[in-house]
């Protein structure tokens, strides 16, 4: 059994559990939310609804990056181990860089130039919405080991992160087939578009990159013995 999950179990920090669990799912309602807008944007082609979810996706952003802070403001006055809030810490910064992720892709696509995104070869439409929709279930996966620290399941835990690593693999390899089509597809692109489109495809890449970071510590967190 971790020390950190003998941490957990204590009563008197039950605050610490309801605000990490909060924090979670304020963020995987971020990477929804932004499905949700690619989806409005690529099949729907409604621009206009998907500028309005992607505002939202802004908004709840902000709102994980508050629930990080009054993390760290509670940690900073818990009576713990040094080891057990540096822990703690870190997980809630690793948390949080999926969400700034998500913004920083949702972003991005609010100031797109969309007449030129929506002019991409329809496979890299497919991809991308498929990269999102793994990243979507790759931080579910996430918020179930998040719960499950709270237990002693360290074998579901750890099938759990796998199956994140294997998301996070098929994140990659979508990525380097749109990377393929997108050498010969801009042609008729303005280049600053193009260069915008690149970077709104590596940050929504960076969503599962950031989910498996997490996954892995979590990982580390439960396999770390008494200390």
């Amino acid at each position: 059994m971790s020390a950190l999950f003998n941490w957990f179990k204590s009563r008197n920090e039950e605050s610490a559990i309801n605000k990490t669990l909060i924090h979670m799912q304020k963020v995987l309602e971020c990477v929804v939310e932004y499905e949700k807008a690619l989806s409005f944007l690529i099949e729907e082609k409604n621009i206009d609804l998907a500028l309005k979810v992607l505002f939202r996706v802004n908004e709840l952003e902000d709102e994980a990056d508050g629930i990080r802070r009054g993390i760290h403001k509670m940690l900073s006055k818990a009576e713990l181990t040094s080891i057990i809030r540096e822990n703690l810490i870190h997980l809630a910064n690793k948390i949080d860089d999926i969400a700034n992720a998500t913004n920083a892709s949702a972003r991005i696509l609010i100031y797109m130039n969309h007449t030129d995104f929506l002019k991409l070869d329809e496979q890299i439409h497919k991809n991308v919405l498929e990269m999102a929709r793994i990243s979507v279930e790759a931080v579910k996966k996430l918020n179930v080991m998040v719960n499950k620290l709270l237990t002693t399941e360290e074998a579901e835990i750890q099938k759990l992160g796998e199956e994140v690593n294997a998301l996070e693999h098929q994140c990659d390899e979508l990525r380097f087939a749109i990377n393929r089509i997108l050498v010969f597809n801009t042609a008729d692109i303005n280049p600053f578009s193009a260069i915008e489109i690149h970077s709104c495809i590596s940050a929504l890449e960076s969503i599962s990159d950031n989910a498996e970071d997490v996954a892995d510590y979590i990982i580390m967190l439960t396999v770390a013995k008494r200390t």
